[in-house]
């Protein structure tokens, strides 16, 4: 099956911009001034594809002009093949407007050639595209059906061959108008009177001729690019095509069963370099109304330095998914915020180097014996028994006879390639009360002869 989609990247620039549909609009090829796409309110007014750009406008005088990039339209086809992976096993791109499905390695799967449209429309359905497709026994059969829109491979007009315009020109003055026609003339008759090429070509047709196919590879992360119909100049103006790309970023995660745990927004301006925007999490997410949240705490605290013409999201820090099964009788835990959002919502207000967790440090003294990581890291077991979770900034010196000791003593000797002149070595550590009551954890520090109180016990 072949699938063609002569309007690509007008069609999915109207979904994530609803508002183009309301006048006519082009996609036009800005060396050549001509059209390339037109939406279905330009073709009502009489604009085709291929019309010098001076005579659209002379047929619609709100005619919103927008440049053809053939490169955004082939990262836009991926993207489409991406989505259609999951229902099709093998996928071959013909860029930058069409793709090929080969259906053989499912047809114990889906048996029945209904079942091919069926799943296609269902898969392509949320994209809101226009296509046309066409089923054939080798890719160029396939094709040439989608172009032409013919019932039967005989019945395909010449102009559809991939051949140069001479060549079709010729075979039209000879009177052979489809190519059952030409395939009618013995194949050693058409090669003396036409050439060796039409031979190639007609062998790749039948498949006689093995086609190089590329095949295609779903991406291992998420970017898209989005121009905007007007310059915005403020966040709010961002909200809409943000959200959308959101929203196609969750069904890429969802897909895949995975979650995000860092965005890159980038803001591109008309004279300035890009804006980047970084936002770190400290757990995944892939709700894009959560990450749309995110998003606005973030865009609270960076100002717009000069208007935005085109709007871009990556995301690569991809991780598998961890969901909240809950229990199976009374279904998933039901939580106000989770710890993870309420990590993630702290990062973005505080910034990330302000919100931190604690793990433990192989070291002999409890005050080294602990470090700071980044929130949501992996932090291991945490040994904390017998020993108090509030230890002082710095030791300091007691008098013993307000305290009475409980338990001890614990001994903590440093080794001797570590030991300093100036550094207390030899320690016995007590669990202790304070005379107003409060548990406290003691040392006796036995190089000077003192008291130390190092932390207090809950």
């Amino acid at each position: 099956m072949y699938l063609q989609f002569p309007t690509l990247l007008l069609d999915r620039m109207q979904v994530l911009q609803p508002e183009l549909k309301e006048r006519p609009v082009v996609l036009f090829h800005e060396q050549e001034q001509r059209v390339m796409q037109t939406n279905p309110a330009a073709e009502t007014v009489g604009i085709q594809p291929g019309y010098p750009l001076s005579d659209a406008w002379l047929l619609a005088d709100t005619l919103g002009t927008f440049r053809w990039r053939e490169a955004r339209q082939r990262h836009l086809l991926q993207q489409v093949a991406t989505d259609l992976y999951q229902v099709f096993a093998v996928i071959s791109l013909d860029p930058p407007s069409g793709l090929w499905l080969d259906l053989a390695p499912m047809q114990k799967l889906y048996p029945e050639p209904q079942q091919n449209k069926l799943q296609l429309q269902q898969q392509l359905a949320p994209w809101e595209l226009r296509y046309q497709s066409g089923v054939g026994a080798t890719p160029l059969q396939a094709k040439m059906i989608a172009q032409s829109q013919v019932s039967t491979v005989a019945d395909i007009p010449i102009g559809y061959l991939p051949c140069p315009l001479p060549l079709q020109e010729k075979l039209q003055r000879m009177g052979l108008h489809t190519l059952g026609a030409l395939q009618a003339i013995p194949r050693a008759l058409a090669g003396r009177r036409l050439g060796k090429e039409l031979v190639v070509l007609l062998a790749r047709i039948q498949g006689e001729q093995r086609e190089s196919l590329h095949f295609f590879r779903p991406p291992v992360w998420f970017y898209q690019r989005l121009e905007l119909t007007a310059e915005a100049n403020s966040w709010q103006a961002l909200r809409f095509p943000l959200n959308r790309l959101l929203q196609d970023l969750e069904h890429f995660l969802e897909s895949r069963q995975q979650e995000t745990r860092q965005l890159l927004i980038t803001l591109y301006h008309r004279d300035d370099e890009p804006t980047d925007i970084t936002l770190g999490f400290a757990h995944g997410s892939y709700v894009a109304q959560e990450l749309a949240q995110f998003c606005q705490l973030k865009m609270e605290n960076c100002a717009l330095e000069a208007p935005v013409l085109e709007l871009s999201l990556q995301a690569r820090q991809l991780q598998p998914r961890h969901g909240d099964h809950g229990d199976l009788l009374q279904g998933p835990r039901q939580h106000k915020k989770s710890l993870p959002r309420l990590l993630n919502e702290l990062q973005l207000r505080l910034g990330q180097q302000r919100v931190w967790g604690v793990q433990n440090h192989a070291d002999w003294l409890p005050e080294h014996a602990w470090r700071k990581v980044l929130a949501g890291q992996p932090l291991g077991q945490a040994y904390v028994q017998d020993r108090p979770l509030w230890l002082l900034p710095e030791p300091r010196p007691v008098q013993i006879q307000h305290w009475v000791l409980l338990q001890g003593p614990e001994r903590f000797t440093l080794p001797w390639w570590s030991q300093d002149g100036d550094q207390i070595c030899d320690r016995d550590y007590w669990k202790a009360r304070h005379r107003d009551g409060q548990p406290g954890w003691l040392f006796y520090e036995h190089q000077h002869g003192c008291w130390w109180q190092h932390g207090w016990f809950s």
